[in-house]
């Protein structure tokens, strides 16, 4: 099961095979509001259904992918919740990927809803130095202006970075120095 394409406002996914599915975004955006909030009755709020609207859009698509994509907990003394299966996680990570074809800048929203950074920057890799425990990427902002970055190898390896490969580099705000133009004068 992944999403193939975005399009005229909806979302087209491959089930299996040859069979493919048809759904309006918003069944997408139900599904991030979940991950979210971890309510379903607040991420229906978000999206403006029903309680009953939104869980006959989950039950729809479980019944048609042929896999659990929300856990619903009841409420009472504790409280209830609802929380994305892993099987949901990979389909909106597909949806995401899709999407950003049509809407540039759209990956760079999702990633934000996940870490507390917000300076992301598309990349080229120019070359990878491979060390034993720590390996250096050289990755190029645009020609001529490189940025560095020190990473265990074993995430090199797990994130299949390779020269010439597209990467995004995360910046944390609190850890970037800025010089003014006048410093670069002095040179």
């Amino acid at each position: 099961m992944s999403v193939t394409e975005v399009r005229e406002g909806k979302v087209v996914l491959k089930v299996d095979g040859d069979s493919y599915i048809s759904v309006g975004i918003p069944y997408f955006e139900l599904l991030d509001s979940v991950r979210r909030y971890g309510s379903l009755s607040k991420a229906c709020r978000e999206v403006g259904v029903t309680l009953k609207t939104g869980l006959k859009w989950i039950r729809f698509l479980e019944s048609r992918l042929g896999v659990k994509l929300v856990e619903v907990r009841r409420g009472g003394r504790g409280g209830g919740g609802s929380a994305l299966t892993e099987h949901a996680y990979r389909l909106l990570e597909s949806y995401y990927s899709a999407r950003t074809v049509t809407r540039p800048g759209f990956i760079t929203t999702f990633i934000e809803s996940f870490l507390s950074a917000r300076n992301i920057l598309r990349c080229r890799v120019k070359y990878v130095q491979r060390g034993e425990i720590l390996s250096m990427v050289e990755m190029e902002l645009e020609p001529g202006q490189p940025l560095r970055a020190i990473v265990t190898t074993q995430s090199v390896d797990r994130l299949n970075i390779r020269e010439g490969g597209e990467v995004l580099a995360i910046v944390k705000a609190t850890e970037v120095l800025i010089a003014s133009k006048d410093l670069l004068r002095l040179r």
